[in-house]
């Protein structure tokens, strides 16, 4: 096995079990996750993480659903996800 920090290989350049505190990702091994993936902890895997898109922009004030100009109340706004997780361990942010 070519791959460093991994104690098994499926191929010269494929690991398959990662040494200790190194996290599986693609054959590799990491000491992170790369961006856009999440450690699963149980497994010492990377696995793709929850991709969040763009917040709206803020919705007008409201106070027991009446508009209420800028003052006591409400103002909301919202992002989708446009992702889900492939665990359902890893969160999306709110």
């Amino acid at each position: 096995c070519r791959i460093e920090n991994c104690d098994s290989c499926f191929s010269r350049d494929f690991c398959t079990k990662c040494k200790a505190g190194f996290y599986s990702h693609r054959g590799r091994c990491f000491r992170g996750c790369p961006a856009g993936f999440a450690a699963l902890e149980e497994l010492m895997e990377c696995v793709e993480g929850c991709e969040v898109g763009q917040w709206s922009e803020w919705g007008t004030c409201s106070r027991n659903n009446k508009t209420c100009g800028f003052k006591w109340g409400l103002e909301t706004r919202t992002r989708q996800i446009v992702k889900k997780p492939a665990k359902d361990t890893i969160p999306c942010p709110t």
